[in-house]
């Protein structure tokens, strides 16, 4: 005789399926509530971050203010200026927004530090692994590297950016600053991609990328210096620096950016040319002290 085989109910089946749907739900739906809390309790568990919801507050209005400037001194042309009166205004436009940016970052950088040593001595809360899991996408860090994340969480120095700004856009009368904001070159390729088609190019899809405002210009550049895989030694030199209770200055750290340019070393001295002539290095012993370690 033939053994029956034995069948599987299909209500049975049915209900399971059930139970594994809302387990999901469930699931994402704490998930995001985790996330909440973890926004929502930033500041209470760190100060620091309140200080930040306010930067970016007055960010806003800071950025409303650049709007407005715009209309009365239009699209931000610097070239009516004399030498001397542009170079004024362009590091006087530029200089508090590096400053504000990389104090953002200072205040993520100390909260790293507090969530690392929480790890250490195996006491770190739901709400401070989904504050590190935000600091990990943030940074673009992999594998949940904390000594990689610890490397990109860091200020650019205020004379590098400032001399790479007057290098990429002219002292800001170069027609991709004057047009979209673009102070510092950065590329963008494909057609529908956010930018301006440079008139010698040879290939039409690079654009150099464009910006709403300064603001947003200058955020972009200090995240593609703490990201992008071609400044990794970049990183590298200026966490040594750090490990050595260093100050960052510009004119160090401006020796990693040789695959900034096409140019090379040229460029590298163009940078260093331009800080020690208008005196940039004095902007990096203003504020940076405070994240020593």
């Amino acid at each position: 005789m033939n053994k029956s085989k034995k069948r599987t109910n299909p209500k049975k089946l049915h209900i399971s399926y059930k139970y594994i749907i809302f387990f999901c739900a469930v699931f994402a739906t704490f998930n995001f509530f985790i996330q909440k809390l973890a926004y929502q309790n930033e500041g209470k568990n760190y100060p620091q971050v309140q200080n930040m919801r306010f930067n970016q507050v007055q960010s806003n209005k800071f950025n409303k203010v650049i709007e407005e400037n715009k209309k009365i001194n239009v699209k931000n042309d610097f070239s009516n200026y004399t030498v001397a009166e542009r170079k004024k205004y362009f590091i006087a436009n530029i200089f508090p927004i590096l400053h504000k940016t990389n104090q953002d970052i200072l205040i993520k950088r100390n909260i790293f530090f507090e969530i690392e040593k929480k790890i250490q001595n195996n006491n770190l809360n739901v709400l401070e692994a989904a504050i590190l899991k935000k600091l990990f996408n943030e940074f673009k860090v992999k594998n949940n590297d904390l000594n990689e994340l610890k490397k990109r969480i860091d200020i650019v120095p205020a004379s590098l950016g400032i001399a790479q700004a007057a290098i990429e856009s002219g002292w800001g009368t170069s027609r991709f600053a004057v047009e979209g904001n673009a102070y510092f070159g950065q590329k963008v390729i494909g057609k529908k991609a956010n930018g301006i088609k440079p008139t010698d190019s040879e290939n039409p899809l690079i654009k150099v990328r464009s910006f709403k405002n300064l603001n947003d210009s200058v955020k972009a550049y200090i995240n593609n210096l703490n990201t992008h895989f071609a400044y990794k030694d970049f990183r590298k030199s200026r966490y040594e620096l750090r490990s050595f209770g260093k100050t960052l200055e510009g004119r160090i750290l401006a020796n990693q950016l040789i695959k900034y340019s096409e140019i090379g070393d040229d460029y590298i001295e163009n940078i260093q040319k331009i800080i020690k002539k208008n005196n940039l290095s004095k902007f990096d012993f203003i504020e940076y002290r405070s994240a020593q370690r």
